[in-house]
């Protein structure tokens, strides 16, 4: 296919976002793109000039008669075979995607393809995978235009990469010759993928097999999964610390658990910040021990920055290596120009982001799991000192106050603990045992994002039984400290006599799980 026939057409938007081997993309980053920001996706210089050394590469090596995978080669176990007549040619690539073309469940969230679409770039930008750069730009001109692949979220065990979701977004690519199966989100809307580019004023795309296969072998939906998550931990975990100070001012609890001189002498880095940060919440507004209170306070409270501390050092592991397969190339074969060569391994196998995604799994719930004692330490009379009404209620008996709000905290912690598994060691051969030992990464990856919106509903439950607290004790149903919420969160209005309270919960977890430019 020659570079005249890729779409080159500009298009103006908010944020220019270079791609290729001298960028480097963080969790944040791609985020913002995959969360609607606007943004101009560029292939950097070195990524032109290294896409356009392995496309020649690759066909200097066909030329030559050389075997390579998916070109003269059969896909998957059909590696012992012939591609046919044309040598891996357009049908050979339509077949591909064709057999591809399976997977099960709803939609993953638009978020996730567009994210996976933009890794999926940023690896074949890296300039391994034997394709012309024209076609990465139009790849990259649906995300920019808003054309989302419909990509099944069940389909994939994160061993040849993400073959069965990458192929759904291949598919949108190439029109799937006008089939209506092919669907996209256009404007809104659900649409066959042929109507929403002629909508776009695009031309359907035909794909050989090796720009097919380039297209579908890698670990990007995965990582795409995991990213977000990775994003979203860090704005979880920071709002767990800072709830946890509001509780030190709310309750005067004794501040000696947070010096960092206890933490120091630890050396766990995690545990030093995390301490930090929930000390400059406390002192936010100045000094609020009570020293009148018991010199240690429970676990829930003094353990918080050794809790929260592991947490973030499982965060900052999951995002090491996270960020290292946005950036790297998880393509097979994969085409070096000097020495002209082509390697044939397994670099789409998903292992490392599997064990990232447990890892950052494992820490999510056990913050879940803190929060949850949080709030029973506030709504429970024997754990408060009998500072405050049972479930905070205004008048108990006659209502119940937080009783509905506790109980779905508990059932949140229930479902991240069933959720936390080592998913990353549930290998099942597959693919006529081509594929004998698989990853699950993209289990992995979807139980620890969709552990991210558990959490943030337990936290917003967390901050609106401490902003009942603060409610009581300003009408002297409850001993505690007249002291404001963190900043950031929604209002509140306490109760005095029940209501329900799920639009509360609601509106606090998307602020919570929501990044700062989403609300600007």
């Amino acid at each position: 296919m020659s570079a005249t026939q890729y779409w080159t057409s500009p298009v103006v938007c908010g944020t220019e976002m270079g791609l290729g081997p001298d960028t480097h993309l963080s969790c944040e980053q791609v985020e913002r793109v995959a969360g609607w920001e606007s943004a101009s996706l560029e292939l950097t210089p070195a990524a032109l000039s290294a896409m356009e050394a392995s496309y020649q590469t690759r066909l200097t090596l066909t030329a030559n008669g050389t075997p390579i995978y998916g070109v003269t080669t059969g896909f998957g176990p059909f590696v012992a075979f012939s591609s046919g007549e044309g040598v891996g040619g357009y049908q050979h690539g339509a077949g591909l995607i064709a057999h591809l073309g399976a997977g099960w469940g709803e939609s993953a969230p638009e978020e996730v393809v567009r994210a996976t679409m933009l890794i999926r770039a940023q690896n074949i930008a890296q300039g391994y995978s034997g394709i012309h750069p024209d076609l990465l730009r139009a790849y990259l001109r649906l995300l920019e235009i808003g054309i989302t692949p419909c990509v099944p979220a069940i389909g994939s065990v994160g061993a040849s990469g993400d073959l069965i979701p990458l192929s759904f977004i291949a598919r949108a690519l190439s029109g799937s010759s006008g089939s209506p199966d092919a669907r996209v989100v256009y404007q809104n809307r659900e649409m066959p993928a042929a109507e929403a580019l002629a909508l776009a004023g695009l031309m359907p795309m035909a794909l050989e097999g090796r720009d097919a296969l380039s297209l579908t072998n890698g670990t990007s939906f995965l990582t795409a999964y995991a990213t977000i998550a990775v994003a979203r931990a860090e704005r979880l975990l920071a709002w767990g610390e800072k709830l946890t100070g509001w509780l030190y001012r709310l309750l005067g609890a004794r501040t000696a658990a947070l010096d960092p001189r206890l933490h120091e002498v630890r050396g766990h880095i995690g545990q030093y910040e995390s301490a930090e940060n929930i000390r400059q919440e406390v002192e936010r507004f100045g000094t609020s021990e009570d020293t009148t209170r018991q010199l240690q306070e429970v676990y829930s409270l003094r353990c918080a920055p050794q809790i929260l501390g592991a947490c973030r050092d499982s965060l900052t592991f999951a995002r090491q290596l996270v960020e290292t397969e946005i950036n790297g190339c998880s393509d097979n074969p994969v085409f070096i120009a000097e020495g002209e060569a082509v390697l044939h391994g397994g670099n789409f196998q998903g292992q490392q982001v599997a064990f990232a995604a447990d890892a950052l799994n494992a820490a999510l719930t056990q913050a879940g799991v803190l929060a949850e004692r949080q709030v029973d330490l506030l709504v429970t009379p024997s754990e408060s000192n009998g500072n405050a009404p049972l479930l905070l209620s205004w008048e108990p008996g006659p209502a119940s106050g937080f009783a509905g709000a506790q109980i779905t905290a508990t059932a949140l912690v229930a479902e991240m603990r069933s959720n936390t598994q080592a998913h990353a060691t549930m290998s099942i051969p597959t693919n006529g045992r081509n594929q004998d030992v698989v990853s699950m990464g993209t289990l992995a990856a979807r139980k620890c994002y969709e552990q991210t919106e558990r959490l943030a509903g337990i936290l917003a439950i967390l901050s609106l039984t401490a902003g009942q607290f603060r409610f009581l004790s300003q009408r002297g149903k409850a001993v505690g400290r007249d002291t404001p919420p963190p900043s950031g969160l929604p209002p509140f209005e306490g109760l005095t006599q029940d209501r329900p309270l799920h639009n509360d919960i609601r509106t606090t977890a998307s602020a919570i799980l929501t990044p700062l430019h989403s609300k600007e």
